[in-house]
């Protein structure tokens, strides 16, 4: 099975869905769109799965269906970054919005009730305890595991850079963290080198270990 962790565009589709009670025709998913790459690696990692079935009205065509991995990965990653400000986020944002009315009409609760104790965002002062979650999130709890940086950027977007660049360098200092660089250009990929940590000197680090020095 494919361990995939999505991108924001395939975290954004995911949303897509869900806004639509988990499934839809393909061919009405188009903000944002479902190309066949990003498909396929969903469906790789068991989040959607797809089948051909018959519409109501027309010729058979793709149908898409959040998996339950799928929306389990939704429900442990609502901080996830979603790209919001794009046309596709807002459209997906309206939809959430309406699915969130229709809830509320049902329970009979108020706007104010659902968010008035909603906690508030992470304050940078937590941002070495918000990176040491964030790693552990994504090594399944073990420690001393290889971490790509752009990973724990991407599960903390409410999180400035500058304070998990202080955070990490703050780890590091403690010795609770090893930064490292990709020593294999083959390695680095777009994501990581938007994701870079640069140390006082100006080397360039990709990967972090935690709770032991990694090899």
């Amino acid at each position: 099975m494919m361990d995939l962790e999505p991108k924001p565009i395939e975290a954004l589709i995911l949303w897509r869905l869900a806004a639509t009670g988990g499934e839809g025709w393909l061919k009405d998913l188009t903000k944002p769109k479902l190309d066949a790459d990003k498909r396929k690696r969903l469906e790789a990692a068991k989040l959607i799965e797809s089948a051909m079935k018959k519409p109501p009205t027309g010729r058979a065509c793709l149908h898409v269906a959040l998996t339950d991995k799928g929306w389990g990965w939704l429900g442990g990653h609502l901080d996830a970054d979603l790209n919001a400000s794009t046309p596709a986020g807002t459209e997906v944002l309206r939809l959430i919005l309406l699915r969130l009315k229709g809830f509320l009409e049902r329970r009979e609760l108020s706007i104010g009730e659902l968010l008035a104790d909603a906690p508030a965002p992470p304050a940078d002062g937590d941002a070495a305890a918000l990176a040491t979650a964030a790693y552990y999130a994504i090594s399944g709890g073990r420690p001393n595991v290889r971490v790509r940086l752009a990973d724990v950027r991407r599960r903390l977007p409410a999180l400035s850079r500058a304070a998990l660049d202080r955070a990490l360098l703050e780890l590091q200092t403690r010795g609770e963290a090893t930064l490292y660089r990709l020593d294999d250009p083959r390695e680095i990929g777009p994501d990581d080198r938007e994701a870079v940590f640069r140390t006082p000197s100006g080397e360039e680090r990709h990967i972090v270990y935690l709770g032991g020095r990694g090899s």
